[in-house]
């Protein structure tokens, strides 16, 4: 990960979920500078406030170092400055601590530990946290499996408005997990979930459009929210994209438009893209193939699909430009 994609990470978490700083002149200076970006002048400001026990500050201050921004990426550093906040009782911390153990990040991998810290935040009501335990519950992974459990924070996260929280309980209504088997209801989260930011969601409900589950089998829309998905970068949507596009299904069969997105897929280790890029190989040309590996290559995850009139001006074997439906 980059340091600005980084940046923008910490940068949308201040924009939505920044806790209430000291109320003192150089703790809203700190933030201030936060907000403008200029994160090493940040680091300097929060350090101080830090330093005195701020646990706000002293928050911030790992978030800096855990995304690199303002000072080296130092996940143990990152992590010292977050035990503090979260030993003081900042919620936020406590589930970042968390994920640390959970992920071994600047630390030895521990799930019990992890499941401690965000059991801590998750009692506080930090919807993020109660979703990671719920996983934890529902994999038995550093706790014994308790579907009920899992469930319960699931169902607390979700209405706390966490995106995949929804998507974890559609999961289990999806395959009667601790719940009956709903296919309805797990839709129902599905596309909540989805329309709440989850480009995974969005996926899933292209899924099920495809194989009509708790839905109207509809090849349109599938196409539809695998676009979606695909398009803000989600690999296996764009599978699913590309695969629709060389079998025509939902929409007219185009072999550019499939190589295009299979490329991308394989770009982010998807696997089961690799046999259609094969065969595809074999049916487009060098020059076709050149020019839409290029235009992957300028793909950013929240970028549009290609218009026609762009992937008209890519030339077939014979010189002539292709249609969008002409592809065979």
């Amino acid at each position: 990960m980059s340091c600005r994609l980084g940046i923008f990470v910490v940068c949308a978490f201040v924009a939505t979920n920044v806790p209430t700083l000291t109320v003192n002149a150089a703790a809203h200076e700190a933030r201030k500078t936060l907000s403008m970006e200029e994160f090493e002048a940040a680091l300097t400001e929060f350090r101080p406030l830090a330093e005195r026990g701020d646990k706000d500050a002293q928050y911030w201050l790992g978030r800096l170092y855990d995304k690199g921004c303002g000072a080296e990426h130092d996940a143990s550093k990152a992590l010292t400055w977050l035990l503090k906040a979260a030993e003081q009782g900042h919620s936020d911390a406590q589930w970042m601590v968390g994920l640390h153990y959970e992920a071994g990040h600047g630390v030895k991998q521990d799930y019990a530990v992890a499941a401690e810290w965000y059991a801590k935040a998750a009692a506080q009501g930090n919807a993020q946290a109660q979703q990671h335990l719920g996983l934890l519950y529902q994999n038995g992974t550093g706790v014994r499996t308790d579907l009920k459990t899992a469930f319960a924070l699931f169902q607390s996260a979700a209405t706390l408005g966490n995106a995949e929280a929804k998507r974890d309980l559609a999961y289990m209504y999806y395959f009667g997990a601790g719940v009956p088997r709903d296919l309805k209801t797990a839709a129902q989260l599905f596309v909540e979930s989805a329309k709440a930011g989850s480009e995974a969601a969005e996926f899933d409900v292209g899924r099920l459009y495809y194989r009509g589950h708790g839905v109207p089998q509809n090849y349109a829309e599938a196409v539809r929210h695998f676009r979606s998905a695909a398009s803000r970068g989600y690999a296996r949507a764009q599978v699913f994209l590309g695969r629709m596009y060389y079998l025509g299904e939902g929409v007219p069969q185009d072999l550019v438009r499939s190589f295009y997105w299979m490329t991308l897929a394989s770009s982010e280790e998807e696997k089961a893209a690799a046999g259609y890029i094969t065969k595809l190989r074999e049916r487009l040309s060098p020059e076709e193939i050149a020019k839409t590996e290029k235009m992957a290559q300028a793909f950013k995850p929240t970028a549009r699909e290609p218009t026609d009139e762009e992937l008209s001006r890519i030339p077939t074997a014979a010189g002539q430009h292709l249609h969008p439906d002409h592809c065979s």
